[in-house]
């Protein structure tokens, strides 16, 4: 049976200790979920990886699901700040869109187990969609509508296209591409994959260039502009 959380929990929280174990906590757990799926997975089991006891587990924690959520806010938060960083020293809309793309396939495949747990298991959570983790995962998204818009203000993207379905076209394509890779092993690197998914998703997003014929009249001095070849002198059919 699952406990309340501590009354004390709140106030703990501030604490770099609390911080610590609350982590060690989390990244033992994904190790179980890792092996032995979230169904299979008893807080005897997560309590054991993080080296505590049941009682201290109930300290951190009130569930395992509560754990699971938490692992996807730490994860991707992670993630987050570290592409924050980076971003500043990228310019220009495409570039950021191939970082944002970079950055997923690389997290993706750099932490395989923690991607299994958030594509395979957290996908089908009802709970999650209302978790406070589901809100971090949301922001690290909306990068990807974000930077779209910049490209239509620069004048590099279509401005004809809804900036949520492009986030989702591209995460689409991105998690369509780990799913295979984590269920069969293909391809065998997904974070080399980057430029071809880059390459889609400008085909998709990219502004084309103006095509329209543009009609040129040039006048030569000196030289007869001639209209009809029928009022030609040279015309043998001309009677003149």
């Amino acid at each position: 049976m699952e406990k309340k959380k501590s009354n004390n929990r709140s106030f703990k929280k501030a604490t770099k200790r609390y911080r610590e174990k609350e982590v060690n906590i989390i990244e033992g757990a994904l190790k179980v979920f890792g092996e032995k799926g979230f169904e299979e997975t008893t807080l005897s089991a997560m309590s054991q990886a993080a080296n505590i006891s049941e009682a201290t587990f109930y300290e951190y924690f009130s569930s395992k699901e509560e754990v699971l959520f938490s692992i996807s806010k730490l994860y991707t938060q992670r993630e987050l700040d570290r592409m924050m960083t980076i971003a500043p020293y990228v310019h220009g809309a495409r570039e950021r869109m191939r970082l944002i793309i970079q950055a997923y396939l690389e997290f993706y495949e750099n932490n395989r187990l923690y991607t299994a747990v958030a594509l395979l298991t957290l996908k089908g959570s009802r709970n999650f969609l209302k978790s406070e983790a589901y809100q971090v995962v949301r922001e690290a998204a909306r990068t990807v509508a974000d930077v779209y818009k910049e490209g239509v203000h620069e004048g590099v993207f279509r401005d004809d296209l809804d900036p949520y379905l492009v986030r989702n076209m591209v995460l689409g394509f991105i998690e369509h591409l780990t799913t295979q890779w984590l269920l069969v092993g293909r391809p065998e690197s997904i974070a080399r994959q980057r430029d071809t998914i880059f390459d889609m998703v400008m085909r998709a997003v990219e502004k084309k260039p103006d095509t329209n014929p543009v009609e040129l009249n040039i006048q030569v001095r000196g030289l007869p502009v001639r209209t009809d070849p029928s009022e030609s002198n040279d015309n043998p059919n001309n009677s003149g």
